[in-house]
């Protein structure tokens, strides 16, 4: 049986002051799954949490796979290593599936993980990195998510991380209607973001690193080219940002200069930051006015959905779990599916033998009468690997087929 191993870090063992570090660019990520050390990899990478899945016929340990996450994210192991978590077996097939249904989230039961998820498992897939064992693996995962979203109530009550950073904005502003609102960054974080701002006030500039993506909203929103960003921030309430960067795209020297001027009555700003990494330095929060938010602080707000969100909890959680024994029956009887195959096959060739010994000591039979018997044999054969077989595998605990494989191997 091929096993299965995880390493990774989350919102819940690492601030995103070292989360950060581990952003792993596309590129970094696609050579890695065209040229994996391993029989099957699958990476992924969000703003909460970097996992690396692995299935491999060999052992693998928590030091070597850690350092493999540590090297494509091109940090030190003896620096990072503290912050990481390994399963392996059972353990990652719970985790992958409690992380799919967003019940490992900052905000529980969010819709977001499942889409990243998704996105993970397809460019693993096109890249031919994964095989049967995660292949199985996170197919159930995804589909235990979407009977969870369609069974029960508990996305509808979900608070995502855009979500969140509304509260906190309506948290900051009774009266955002008349504030400002600039977004940058209309990726997928960014353009749910903008759904929500959009039910709250009018008055919203966006950028874009390209243009024409901000240009695409021009009827609800004022595009901003990305290289004039600072022109606008000054004049805004509430800034968001939710660009892919490796550098902070707003500095506090920069943002320091660009307020600097602007109009005293408007000295309240906030500014949400959601990028991983950081797009803004920490410290523009200590400028005078200024209140600065990151995907770590907003875990403090969460708590106010959560006892709506538990009545849904423990059915999501009955339906995650059928899904994980669903995967562990699979997972678990694997060794014992190889075996059961071998001896069906082993059954019709024994049929197939016995009905030429037969034909021998017939030769007046003709020709189609013979074709007709051997195929009477071989589907009796058959019939029987299918009734006491394969039913066998299906329907009983895994120690009761061993048994009974056993018993078919004559006690040996």
């Amino acid at each position: 049986m091929r096993k299965i191993y995880m390493a990774g870090m989350s919102h819940k063992v690492a601030e995103i002051a070292v989360r950060e570090k581990f952003y792993i660019p596309m590129d970094v990520k696609s050579e890695a799954l065209a040229h994996s050390p391993f029989d099957e990899l699958l990476i992924l990478a969000t703003c909460n949490r970097t996992e690396v899945y692995v299935a491999s016929d060999r052992d693998i340990g928590e030091a070597e796979l850690v350092r493999y996450v540590c090297d494509l994210a091109r940090q030190s192991y003896e620096d990072f290593a503290k912050f990481f978590y390994f399963k392996s077996g059972d353990e990652v097939a719970h985790h992958v599936m409690n992380v799919c249904a967003g019940l490992d989230s900052v905000a529980v039961g969010e819709d977001q993980i499942l889409h990243q998820i998704g996105r993970a498992y397809e460019t693993a897939l096109k890249f031919g990195a994964t095989g049967n064992s995660l292949n199985k693996l996170f197919q159930g995962a995804i589909h235990t998510t979407k009977r969870i979203k369609t069974e029960t109530n508990l996305s509808k009550l979900s608070c995502n991380i855009p979500f969140l950073a509304m509260k906190q904005v309506q948290h900051s502003f009774d009266d955002l209607e008349n504030r400002t609102v600039y977004i940058v960054g209309l990726g997928e974080m960014g353009s749910l973001m903008l759904k929500y701002v959009q039910e709250n006030t009018t008055k919203i500039f966006a950028s874009s690193r390209t243009f024409a993506n901000a240009q695409k909203f021009a009827d609800v929103l004022t595009p901003v080219k990305f290289e004039d960003r600072y022109q606008v921030l000054g004049q805004c309430d509430v800034v968001i940002l939710c660009s892919a960067c490796q550098e902070p795209i707003v500095t506090k020297k920069d943002f320091a200069e660009a307020i600097g001027g602007a109009d005293a009555n408007k000295a309240a700003r906030l500014v949400i930051d959601l990028g991983s990494p950081r797009n803004a330095e920490a410290s523009i929060g200590e400028l005078p006015g200024v209140q600065y938010v990151c995907v770590d602080d907003l875990e403090k707000i969460v708590s106010e959905n959560r006892r709506l969100r538990m009545v849904e909890l423990e059915a999501a959680q009955k339906i995650l779990k059928e899904g994980l024994d669903e995967f562990l029956q699979w997972y678990r009887m694997d060794d014992i599916a190889k075996e059961i195959h071998l001896l069906a096959e082993k059954t019709v060739q024994s049929a197939d033998m016995e009905c030429e010994k037969l034909l021998r000591s017939l030769p007046e039979v003709s020709e189609v009468d013979r074709s007709r018997i051997q195929m009477m044999y071989v589907r009796f054969a058959k019939k029987m690997v299918n009734e006491y077989l394969y039913k066998v595998k299906e329907c009983n605990p895994l120690d009761d087929v061993r048994t009974y494989l056993k018993c078919l191997r004559g006690g040996k």
